[in-house]
């Protein structure tokens, strides 16, 4: 049996493929076209939602943080686990050591593109409580 690949590790491994031939940035259409095209089997509506997912500008990280114990909906996350952890419940910063910190999204007028994270390039991103009265999560870049 064949161990199953998360759809977000294969939309890497296709924008790497298609960066590393084509160009360094790709778009939301071109990546759900390589999808469909390799991963025939798979369903791609997930497609665009993964690709927001690994970018470290997009507000969309905040409904798909995994990060601390449990999805929110842009509110202040924590794992009961690690309740005693103060520093394991704090908001992060970006970084290239984890694996969905992987897309930087740049806006254009035409569509959108995302290229592969560079600190140096994109500086840091993190995420932050706004407040501790509203308890809501943003992304300061």
């Amino acid at each position: 049996m064949t161990k199953h690949i998360a759809n977000w590790k294969l939309i890497k491994q296709i924008a790497i493929e298609w960066m590393s031939s084509n160009n360094n940035a790709i778009s939301l259409e071109e990546l759900e076209k390589l999808f469909i095209a390799k991963h025939p089997e798979r369903n791609p509506v997930n497609v665009s939602p993964d690709t927001r997912m690994l970018t470290v500008n997009s507000n969309s990280r905040l409904s798909y943080l995994y990060i601390f114990g449990r999805p929110s909906s842009g509110q202040k996350i924590r794992n009961p686990h690690l309740k005693n952890n103060k520093e394991a419940e704090d908001p992060r910063k970006s970084s290239k050591k984890n694996e969905k910190d992987f897309f930087f999204r740049i806006d254009t007028e035409d569509s959108l593109l995302f290229e592969i994270y560079d600190p140096k390039k994109h500086g840091e991103w993190e995420i932050e409580l706004k407040d501790e009265t509203n308890n809501i999560n943003k992304l300061k870049g």
